[in-house]
């Protein structure tokens, strides 16, 4: 229930002047019957006397709903766990020049002839034989002197490069590098092969020792040509050596070549290719070239079988991650017939219960199955890691075929029996999606932490960084049900932004989106805005961000800009999700720019080009909406009634309908406002707004004055829907029909159990300022101290709390205990500096001070009250208070500026007017200024209450006194003849009236005066005064006649 003129500060403002002015002195009889207006009369309570739901609204604000996060969640996580270990590219055997089988027999008689005697065929033959025989040394010795002593290009190039290989044998590799490096120093024209074979050797020694420039650097110093010797194992070192620098697609078009000109090394370029594409996830490749090298080595006389092991292998692998499951469990049971002593064979057969696992249904008895395999295979090898990512795998499948229960027991365990690296991380994060799919989110969201805090940025390491994701994401999810949103904003920064330099994550738009829904929920409205605008623009959460942005704007109040960003998100997607949403906002913004007609027009712009869609109907039905909320009730019962004809089948119907039955409550016209009620409430009775129009079928009793009725109707509400939203509205209503009623215990008892129940509801607040209202009108101020105090206490930053101690102060005013109200008075200044009550605080305090003659801090507050609020209701008041603070403080000049003001001013008020003409006078009397006295004086006597008057005219014959005017006495007598109800001025006048005229000499018009005053006066002081005036005036009478 919305109250519009309930508002508490501004219904008991009168009550407040009183409590405020009730206890101040009777120096003057304005503050007089103040007091008696708070001492002899009952206050009375403020209470709402129309109860409209909303007036012509000034403003809309809507208030977002908050986007749920999935229940199931969008998982990245690769379905293969098995760190796979791919084979090592094995360089092909060094190509070494072929050479006759020599005869062993030369060995035993080459000694006992002279190198003069032997040709160099001879002499490199027995070399050579003592090189097969066993004998280095001999061997060597006898290349070396063949080297010396021939001058053929040839034999040189033969006997160095067989003394290398002679040192090399001899582990002596120093020695054979220099003769190896003496062979490529000579310019030879025959013996090339020789030189190809050393400059191949000293080649792949380099790469051996890693210095790949070196290595790169002798095989492209010399040409190799197609076909010639060497060639391939050149080509096949050269891309070797770019692989290992990085210079991948360098190596694949070396080992492309070597496989296209189907050579010696053809299969082994294959299976090489196949290795690096696998190395780099490329499985699609990858598979392609491990196929071609399998079918081309099996169709070979004598295949190699560590190379075809290798692309059964890739092959079964690249299969099984490319999810063709069937083919690659053929392929490892291919593998396990045909290579069963390979060193790949555990891999193959973890290969295969991944096969198995990949291909799982949801069957007890497989997964029984399964589990004893993965169990016996776990025994059987000793690398139990494998185990343990076929089992988390499992787990892994578990999940994504909905088994979330055992999904969760078997990845704890797996991270139980693994509690450190790859597997630990993944199966904590699978144990996480388990729990948040089974509805356990807090469980889930502190599990899930453990893996997206630290989500690792190396790109050899895509996996995990996938997992990493899908844990940040878990987390966030769960965080915003838990509605922890610094936790999803702190998991999310990482994949929306990169904080890391070079960090391989790429920014993610999911993740974007729901960081700026974090932000935004945090009231952190830049950071919400920078993660919305940061959202690709090709990927399906750009849409939600546009709406976010637009969101932003709203909740800044920039209308402008809100209006048209919700405008883009309509234009973005004119049949979206948003699009209603949009229309809706983008219309309240232009109501809240005042742009009425602006908001109209663009509603019935849309109507016409989308007319006969949903978006049109949206627009129809914000357009009367629109109009209902500025008070247009015709147009908007005209626009509903279109809707209703054109779309009587939509879900908003009932809406719509229920809308029209609160065009006649707004109107003012309860009684049929309360008939359209009960019919919407009898058609739709299953509606959600059933309950709230028996709501308001008793707000239009009460407005009608029918209490009792609307008591009953409360009362039904509340029985009849006892977990509507708006509940508390009815037992509120309900609890103001009981005050209304006079039933104030009932009002009580309830109100304090509704605070109890709903300690955060403004109606609370109300509520708990009304009890002390209630008490101070039934006279029980310590019970209304006490609930005054308990708004302070229970609500210390609302706008009641300060109109609470303003109450307070009054009550302490009233009990003359000055000093408490003045220290509530401090309070309020203290702790609500900024609030609308500070004026009164400042007013009161001031006042305060003055009543108890304190003057000089009583004039420091009241200038500055009169400073800080210019023009405030009070300020005639705090001038006049200040004026006679002056006027002790003996600063006649201000004191009077501050009166005149007062008596200039047609909305002092008469009383406050006339009193202040009085000061004024008696200001200007002490100055001999008569004749200003005089017309001061004027305005009392002529405007005044009679009191005032009387008051007035005394002064004006005292000023004629003064004057020493001729007519000074008759005046005083004046006075009695035209106040005559006035006692006392009456008596001073005749007092004066009696003097100035025994003074002048006229004693029988004195006596019969004091004679007058005897019989009126009522006062025995001056009774008994006049009697002796009279005894005094005939005993002087009698004296003058006996002379």
């Amino acid at each position: 229930m919305r109250f519009a003129t309930y508002n508490f500060w501004c219904r008991l403002l009168l009550v407040l002047v009183v409590a405020c002015f009730g206890c101040l002195g009777t120096e003057n009889t304005v503050w007089a019957q103040s007091e008696s207006t708070a001492s002899g009369k009952q206050l009375t309570i403020s209470l709402p006397e129309v109860v409209v739901e909303s007036p012509n609204i000034e403003h809309l604000t809507a208030t977002r709903v908050r986007p749920i996060p999935p229940k199931r969640l969008g998982v990245r996580l690769p379905a293969v766990f098995v760190e796979l270990e791919t084979p090592l590219i094995r360089l092909p055997d060094r190509p070494i020049p072929s050479e006759k089988m020599p005869d062993l027999d030369l060995t035993q008689y080459f000694g006992s002839l002279s190198d003069d005697f032997v040709d160099e065929s001879e002499h490199f033959n027995t070399a050579y034989a003592y090189l097969q025989k066993g004998s280095p040394v001999e061997a060597f010795t006898l290349f070396e002197g063949l080297a010396k002593k021939t001058k053929l290009h040839f034999w040189r190039a033969a006997a160095l490069f067989w003394a290398g290989e002679t040192l090399l044998g001899m582990r002596k590799p120093r020695e054979a590098r220099e003769r190896r490096e003496r062979l490529l120093n000579l310019l030879l024209s025959d013996g090339l092969h020789y030189v190809a074979a050393a400059r191949y050797a000293l080649a792949q020694e380099r790469c051996e020792a890693r210095d790949f420039e070196g290595c790169l650097g002798l095989l492209e110093g010399q040409s190799w040509e197609k076909g010639k010797f060497a060639y391939e194992e050149a080509v096949f070192l050269k891309g070797w050596v770019q692989a290992k620098t990085g210079s991948v697609e360098e190596a694949i078009d070396s080992w492309t070549l070597l496989a296209n000109a189907r050579g010696r090394l053809d299969v082994q370029a294959l299976v090489a290719l196949g290795n690096l594409y696998l190395q780099r996830k490329n499985y699609a490749q990858a598979e392609k070239r491990y196929a071609a090298a399998e079918a081309l080595g099996s169709g070979r006389e004598k295949p190699d079988n560590a190379l075809q092991g290798e692309a059964l292998y890739g092959i079964g692998w690249t299969r099984l991650y490319l999810g063709e499951i069937g083919k690659a469990k053929r392929t490892f049971s291919l593998f396990m017939r045909r290579q069963p002593k390979h060193p790949l064979r555990v891999f193959v057969q973890a290969g295969l219960l991944s096969a198995e696992i990949e291909s799982l249904k949801k069957s007890r008895k497989g997964l029984k199955t399964l589990k004893a395999r993965l169990l016996g295979f776990s025994r059987a090898n000793r690398r139990k890691t494998l185990a343990g990512a076929l089992r988390l795998q499992l787990a892994w499948k578990l999940f994504r075929i909905g088994v979330y229960e055992e999904a969760s027991v078997l990845a704890g365990k797996a991270s139980d029996e693994f509690p450190l690296g790859r597997i630990y991380r993944i199966a904590r994060i699978v144990e996480g999606l388990s729990q948040y799919h089974l509805g356990k989110v807090k469980r889930a969201y502190g599990i899930l932490r453990q893996g997206a805090d630290y989500p690792p940025v190396s790109v050899h390491r895509l996996a995990e960084q996938d997992a990493a994701r899908s844990a940040a994401m878990g987390t966030a999810f769960a965080a915003f049900r838990l509605r922890d949103f610094k936790g999803a904003l702190n998991v999310l920064k990482h994949w929306s932004f990169l904080p890391e330099r070079g960090s391989a994550v790429t920014p993610d738009g999911l993740a974007m989106l729901w960081y700026g829904e974090a932000a935004f929920e945090l009231g952190e409205l830049n950071e919400a805005a920078r993660a919305f605008r940061a959202v690709p623009r090709r990927t399906p959460e750009y849409y939600r961000a546009l709406g976010g942005l637009a969101w932003v704007q709203y909740r800044k109040k920039n209308w402008k800009e809100a209006a048209l960003a919700f405008d883009r998100v309509f234009e973005h997607k004119p049949g979206g999700v948003l699009a209603a949403e949009a229309l809706a906002r983008a219309g309240e913004a232009r109501f809240n720019l005042r742009n009425y007609d602006g908001a109209l027009q663009s509603f019935e712009r849309i109507e016409k080009k989308y007319r006969g869609s949903d978006v049109a109907k949206e627009a129809l039905y914000q357009k009367a909406k629109l109009l209902f909320r500025r008070s247009r009730f015709d147009a908007s019962e005209k626009n509903f009634q279109i809707f209703l004809k054109r779309y009587s089948k939509s879900e908003k119907v009932a809406e719509v309908k229920y809308i029209l039955a609160l065009i006649p409550f707004r109107k003012g016209d309860y009684s049929l406002a309360r008939k359209k009620l009960l019919e919407f409430q009898e058609s739709y009775r299953d509606s959600p707004l059933a309950g709230e129009a028996y709501l308001r079928l008793a707000d239009s009793s009460y407005n009608e004055g029918r209490y009792r009725e609307a008591n009953r109707l409360y009362r039904l509400m509340m029985n009849g829907y006892p977990s509507h939203p708006k509940f508390s509205e009815a037992v509120y209503g309900r609890l103001l029909s009981h005050l209304q009623l006079g039933e104030n215990s009932k009002f009580l008892s309830g109100a304090r159990e509704y605070i109890e129940r709903y300690p955060e509801s403004n109606l609370s607040i109300s509520l708990a300022f009304q009890i002390g209202e209630v008490l101070l009108t039934q006279r029980k101020t310590e019970g209304a101290l006490t609930a005054y105090k308990d708004v302070i206490t229970r609500y210390p930053d609302n706008n009641l709390a300060a109109h609470a101690l303003l109450r307070m102060a009054g009550i302490h005013r009233g009990k003359s205990d000055i000093d408490k109200a003045l220290d509530s008075y401090e309070t309020l200044l203290i702790r609500h500096p900024a609030k609308a009550f500070r004026a009164d605080g400042l007013f009161g305090v001031g006042e305060t001070l003055a009543g108890i003659g304190r003057c000089a801090e009583a004039k420091q507050k009241l200038t500055e009250f009169l400073e800080t609020f210019p023009g405030h209701d009070y300020e005639m008041l705090a001038r006049f208070a200040l004026g006679r603070c002056l006027i002790r403080l003996v600063e006649d000049r201000a004191a009077l500026s501050h009166l005149a003001v007062i008596m200039r001013s047609e909305s002092a008020g008469v009383d406050l007017r006339s009193q202040s003409a009085l000061l004024a006078a008696e200001l200007y009397r002490k100055r001999r200024k008569y004749t200003d006295a005089k017309r001061a004086l004027g305005f009392a006597v002529e405007f005044g209450a009679p009191e005032q008057a009387a008051e007035a005219y005394f002064a004006y014959a005292r000023i004629s006194t003064e004057q020493r005017g001729p007519g000074a006495a008759a005046e005083f007598l004046k006075l009695t003849y035209r106040y005559p109800d006035q006692k006392i001025w009456v008596a001073r006048a005749y007092v004066r009236a009696g003097e100035l005229y025994e003074k002048a000499g006229k004693r029988t018009l004195a006596l019969r005066i004091y004679q007058k005053m005897s019989k009126v006066v009522e006062d025995p002081a001056l009774k008994r005064k006049a009697r002796f005036a009279i005894r005094r005036i005939t005993k002087q009478t009698r004296k003058r006649a006996r002379r």
